[in-house]
């Protein structure tokens, strides 16, 4: 088949829908598709090995709601994408988050070729979700397949109005990236936290939890990881055994997993899935989480991650006392967060996604 994969995000920017559109791409190339990317890229350079990429132009950072995103706003992005959807044939455009402007917009309007959506994020209710959900509801509706990665992603179609069959297949994780390497582990005990500088991340709590915990366990670490928590460094430099890095890629990332033992993400809203999580099973990592909706599709207490209460940064520290007091625990949460992983290879995510294809595409 001949597919056309589109996100609006920066794809040069690591991401939950960005390594989605990645690894998909990628594994869709190995399956014999002829496969092609249109996104935004802040980095000109950016190429991928047997996947032709159009880079419809540099993003900008736009504010949603509680979070960022980098996305193409410019007139010539529209223009560039529909140019690349008229000069090629394609057999599908899959279109992940149809409704962000404007290069998944765009090619939801502009596509010849029978489109399948994927719908990702996760918000509240809102009368500007329901009025724009309600301008482009016929092209929605028209669309040969809807995706969602969760259950949670599925309820926020509501949201824009929409009352729909959709399909789930979960994000996947890429279980040979994340995979233990002989000689990674460290005896010193380190926290790992992984996002971007956002109030919706749960930092905040994550620093007043770590406050009691460095007082009861003075050798443990904990490293965050993301964009703009470099900014953070000045107002707690007074926290010991806490460092603040900025964004990461690639192997750099790879190897904070490799080097931590415990991983937390105590997000307060609007995570649809986890991709994080994932990562951090597949990583080896104990999981310990807040109890939003999102999460506890993922994580199964005290067996695979352990949940916290939302927002309650007391429950957090006696958790992550808990862990750090008990290695059988730690290794219980670990082994099982590896197997569980397994179940979300990209391998076996893509094939779901590729039968899920020829089931609602005639091709020729």
């Amino acid at each position: 088949m001949k597919i056309g994969i589109v996100s609006p995000y920066d794809i040069s920017k690591t991401g939950g829908v960005t390594n989605h559109v990645l690894n998909l791409a990628n594994e869709l190339s190995c399956k014999g598709n002829e496969v092609s990317i249109i996104a935004p890229s802040s980095d000109e350079s950016f190429k991928l090995k047997h996947i032709n990429f159009l880079n419809v132009g540099n993003p900008t950072l736009v504010k949603f709601g509680s979070t960022k995103a980098s996305i193409a706003v410019k007139f010539t992005s529209i223009l560039n994408t529909r140019k690349f959807l008229l000069q090629n044939s394609f057999d599908l455009i899959h279109i992940h988050e149809p409704l962000v402007p404007f290069v998944s917009l765009c090619s939801l309007i502009f596509s010849k070729a029978p489109v399948i959506l994927t719908f990702h994020a996760t918000f509240n209710s809102n009368w500007k979700f329901r009025f724009w959900g309600f301008l482009f509801k016929d092209w929605i509706l028209k669309s040969a397949l809807k995706i969602c990665v969760s259950k949670t992603a599925g309820h926020t179609l509501k949201n824009y109005g929409y009352d729909i069959d959709y399909k789930l297949i979960p994000n996947g994780v890429d279980l040979q990236r994340f995979k233990i390497k002989k000689g990674s582990t460290n005896e010193e005990i380190r926290i790992l936290f992984v996002g971007r500088n956002e109030d919706r991340k749960g930092i905040k709590i994550l620093l007043d939890a770590f406050k009691i915990v460095s007082r009861r366990h003075g050798h443990v670490v904990l490293n965050l990881v993301g964009e703009g928590v470099s900014n953070l460094a000045d107002k707690h430099e007074d926290l010991p055994n806490c460092k603040f890095y900025d964004h990461m890629e690639g192997d750099e990332l790879v190897d904070m997993y490799h080097s931590s033992q415990i991983f937390c993400s105590p997000a307060i809203e609007n995570e649809s899935f986890g991709i994080v999580l994932l990562e951090a099973m597949a990583s080896g990592l104990a999981v310990v989480a807040s109890d939003i909706e999102g999460y506890k599709g993922l994580v199964n207490n005290y067996e695979n991650g352990v949940l916290f209460k939302n927002g309650d940064f007391e429950e957090l520290a006696r958790i992550l006392c808990e862990i750090i007091e008990n290695r059988d625990l730690i290794n219980k949460l670990s082994l099982n967060g590896i197997h569980f992983s397994k179940k979300y290879s990209w391998n076996e995510v893509s094939q779901d996604i590729i039968l899920n294809y020829e089931k609602k595409v005639k091709i020729g």
